[in-house]
């Protein structure tokens, strides 16, 4: 399962990018929108600090022309960002367009939330489906129930489209990964969590006491 940050903040992808697994970086309007520079300024640096791909979001929902031409800008700008566009008719409408006349062209459909929206961009041709089920966890404990079937949706239909999850806790990160998603994004407070728990920080310390108490200050 690739790992993405969800993030527009240069210090905090190169933080976890210097951790060695991290694939890319994904962004919403929200995040672009942070008090700072110019919109490009903001994606320029967000692109000099990811290793990899960044996933970049239109514009509005509801007008096809529009993320289209967006689209294609965005494309213009660099080869490795990644349209998002917003699930809806008019997203589906632009998609269908987009891979008819760009198809190097890559698109993730966002703010997925059903089965049957994972469904309708699959059989569309998105690249990626990014499941909105990371804020499920404020409503239901089950927000790994929207990978599973989707997943299974997928292979049943030789779909090529990749399944995006929303982590927000070490738990769900594993359950997504149980469940076949072949990306998790996470915010970096999220994303340190991974690589930490209490038991590991219990046992090292104590093996470090031992250690110390027969050997002081030396290493091997």
């Amino acid at each position: 399962m690739e790992l993405f940050l969800d993030s527009s903040n240069p210090k905090e992808i190169r933080e976890v990018r210097s951790w060695g697994l991290l694939t890319g970086v994904t962004t919403n309007l929200t995040l672009i929108s942070q008090p700072g520079s110019d919109k490009w300024i903001v994606l320029r640096d967000i692109l000099d600090a990811s290793p990899g791909p960044v996933m970049v979001q239109v514009v509005g929902w509801h007008e096809p022309e529009t993320m289209i031409d967006q689209a294609k800008r965005l494309h213009s700008y660099s080869q490795r960002i990644i349209v998002k566009i917003p699930m809806s008719i008019a997203g589906i409408q632009a998609l269908l367009a987009l891979k008819g006349e760009v198809p190097e062209l890559r698109i993730t459909m966002t703010a997925v939330s059903s089965v049957a929206q994972a469904y309708l961009c699959g059989k569309a041709g998105a690249d990626i489906v990014a499941l909105f089920n990371g804020p499920f966890d404020l409503v239901s404990d089950t927000p790994v129930d929207l990978v599973t079937p989707v997943r299974r949706i997928f292979d049943n239909y030789g779909f090529k489209t990749k399944i995006l999850a929303c982590g927000r806790f070490p738990r769900l990160f594993g359950e997504f990964a149980a469940a076949g998603a072949d990306m998790c994004t996470m915010k970096f407070e999220y994303m340190r969590m991974l690589y930490e728990h209490p038991f590991t920080e219990s046992r090292m310390n104590g093996f470090l006491r031992d250690w110390e108490a027969r050997f002081g200050d030396e290493t091997w």
